[in-house]
């Protein structure tokens, strides 16, 4: 089973904050250098400028790339060029259904692998790690998994 899940209009609206936010800070940048030498310009561009660009482009990536795939007993969770996990099904200890998703990318509370908000599925493994996903049918990949995990 394959789910190429939709970005959310929460997710979309976020990055696209970032991409505002990150606007405003060139133009700022802009304003504050125009009168620099062209090396300390070079410098904050590469310094700056790119980073940011990196900070941008990797979630919107994601956004449009997420996939999550259950074939021979495995899970195979991929966010853009982010984050990827492959887990074995059996692995599983829990799948729960979350209404808010705290973790779309990144690590800290649980990998996140999620391009929507809310109305996801919590995945804990036995060793205690845990992935948040946002498939485009909740419900039916968790059974999915649970099938898979048992079988």
């Amino acid at each position: 089973m394959l789910d190429r899940p939709s970005p959310g209009s929460g997710y979309l609206l976020l990055l696209l904050g970032l991409v505002l936010g990150t606007g405003a800070t060139f133009v700022l940048m802009a304003f504050t250098l125009r009168d620099a030498a062209l090396p300390g310009q070079v410098a904050a561009v590469v310094l700056f400028a790119v980073p940011m660009a990196g900070l941008v482009l990797a979630p919107l990536h994601a956004a449009v790339r997420t996939r999550y795939e259950i074939a021979d007993g495995r899970l195979r969770l991929r966010a853009g060029l982010v984050i990827r996990a492959d887990i074995e099904c059996s692995e599983v200890a829990t799948v729960e259904r979350v209404g808010f998703i705290p973790r779309i990318l990144g690590w800290g509370g649980g990998r996140g692998l999620a391009n929507r908000l809310t109305d996801g599925l919590r995945i804990t493994l036995e060793s205690g790690a845990v992935y948040y996903i946002s498939p485009s049918d909740p419900e039916a990949f968790a059974a999915r998994i649970q099938a898979a995990a048992s079988g």
